[in-house]
């Protein structure tokens, strides 16, 4: 019995494959599925099942548009710990003083940060994914191979495999497979060598870089936490407690019965040296307390409630030159990941997603064209993600008092104010404070996605006409 043929109105314009099923792999699976079904899409994720690392998480409130767009804000608003349109920031704190801190700042809060826990924002996430979807699960990438006469002509498939043993192809890939992203080591080895040029440069872009930091996260009960002292800081808001080459932040998570906990330890001495050692740990209590022992009363409490921290040495990718090559696309923490000052990573792989699935999905997108639509994404994703990582690790080193050329956290005791505080210290966090409130609002001006949907779907139309 003969099999019949697909018409060319039923065949699908092309197959896309996603490595990593986290927060931007998902989402690009679901924008592209919304918009264009016939799409085949096969969802590479290198563990049994889909999961993620880390516990709290927060989205800007212009993420709150992808969401609708996507028909997913009624399911995360259910999740969400804080009314997403409260207008206040994080309260900061000045807190490496035993005796007690000061309030250091609280700016309005333009982003309506709405905080929730990673995992139940990935089991939505997994639960919306199109039936155009399939899962691979325990699939890890170990590299791609593309036609040797790949160019802008070129429809030949791209040939994956995976650590199994296992091969693949598809049309069009893009690597959401996290700071140690098997599809970016090979494109920058592919890219070093174009034109028959051996370029080392570019295999440094291979690997992360770390950054002198380590973070130690936890889960503290919140009922636990109000027996020990009904009135912590930490139960109310979210708080930031910082101090000389410390960072103590914690946020309420899950409709407010966990308290979210990311405890920095930082030493930029250490930036851009090998980290010895696993990157993700386990710690113990005390040696977070040994590290907050000077902190204020409302901290230490917290960080006693610590029981099981794990620590994480935060490595980031450099800023690269590019993060598409032929039919091949990065996202997320493949091609931008940042220390997590702004709460920024997930928004910004979240963005990536929906301009690149937007992109791959409109209807002018043909396989001769998709080279078109990834440099488009290219052209107005790239720049902005990289500038977000770049303020954010600086950030971070304004906030420990260790960012060259500015306050480096000395307490004197010269002309002490009605709260014990010097006026060299005085000035200096007020320096520091307009600095960061000057980056959020840089911050709080960029386009959301949809904008930059919108910017992209009119540079496709032009490559059309």
């Amino acid at each position: 019995m003969s099999v019949p043929l697909l018409s060319s109105e039923s065949r699908p314009k092309f197959r896309v494959a996603i490595c990593g099923a986290g927060i931007g792999g998902l989402v690009l699976a679901i924008t592209i599925g919304k918009y264009d079904p016939s799409i085949p899409i096969d969802l590479y994720e290198a563990y049994d099942s889909i999961d993620t690392a880390g516990v709290g998480i927060t989205v800007w409130k212009k993420t709150h548009e992808v969401l609708i767009d996507l028909g997913l804000f009624d399911e995360f608003k259910q999740i969400f710990t804080y009314d997403p349109e409260r207008s206040r920031g994080p309260k900061i704190r000045r807190s490496d003083i035993r005796e007690g801190g000061y309030p250091w700042y609280q700016r309005a809060d333009h982003q309506g940060q709405s905080s929730m826990h990673r995992q139940q924002m990935v089991a939505i996430l997994e639960r919306n994914l199109p039936a155009s979807c399939t899962v691979h699960s325990k699939k890890r990438l170990v590299n791609y191979t593309e036609s040797e006469q790949e160019d802008v002509h070129s429809m030949s498939p791209i040939r994956l495999e995976f650590a199994d043993g296992t091969i693949a192809t598809t049309d069009v890939l893009v690597g959401a497979d996290g700071i140690r992203s098997a599809v970016r080591k090979t494109m920058f080895e592919a890219a070093s060598k174009d034109n028959g040029d051996e370029r080392s440069d570019l295999k440094q872009y291979i690997d992360a870089t770390f950054t002198g930091m380590c973070v130690y996260r936890a889960l503290v009960s919140a009922e636990t936490l109000r027996k020990e002292n009904p009135e912590n800081i930490a139960l109310k808001e979210i708080t930031g407690f910082m101090g000389k080459g410390r960072i103590f932040g914690a946020y309420p998570i899950s409709n407010g019965s966990i308290i979210n906990v990311a405890a920095f330890v930082c030493d930029p001495s250490l930036a851009g040296t090998q980290y010895d050692g696993h990157w993700v740990s386990n710690a113990t209590r005390d040696e977070l307390v040994e590290y907050f022992d000077d902190f204020e009363p409302d901290a230490r409490t917290v960080v006693k409630l610590c029981d099981k921290p794990s620590k994480w040495a935060l490595h980031v990718v450099k800023p690269l030159p590019f993060c598409v090559r032929n039919r091949v696309g990065l996202i997320g923490d493949a091609c931008h990941a940042m220390t997590p000052q702004y709460g920024a990573g997930s928004v910004q792989a979240i963005d990536d997603a929906f301009v690149l699935g937007r992109l791959i999905a409109h209807p002018l997108t043909s396989l001769s064209r998709v080279q078109d639509a990834l440099h488009i994404y290219e052209e107005i994703r790239f720049p902005v993600a990289q500038s977000v990582a770049s303020l954010s690790i600086s950030t971070a080193w304004l906030y420990t008092f260790m960012e060259p050329d500015y306050y480096d956290g000395t307490r004197d005791g010269h002309d002490l104010d009605e709260h014990g505080i010097g006026a060299y210290e005085r000035q200096g966090m007020e320096t520091i404070k307009q600095e960061i409130l000057r980056r959020w609002d840089f911050m709080d001006n960029l386009s959301s996605a949809p904008q930059a949907w919108e910017e992209a779907k009119f540079k496709l139309r032009a490559l059309a006409n």
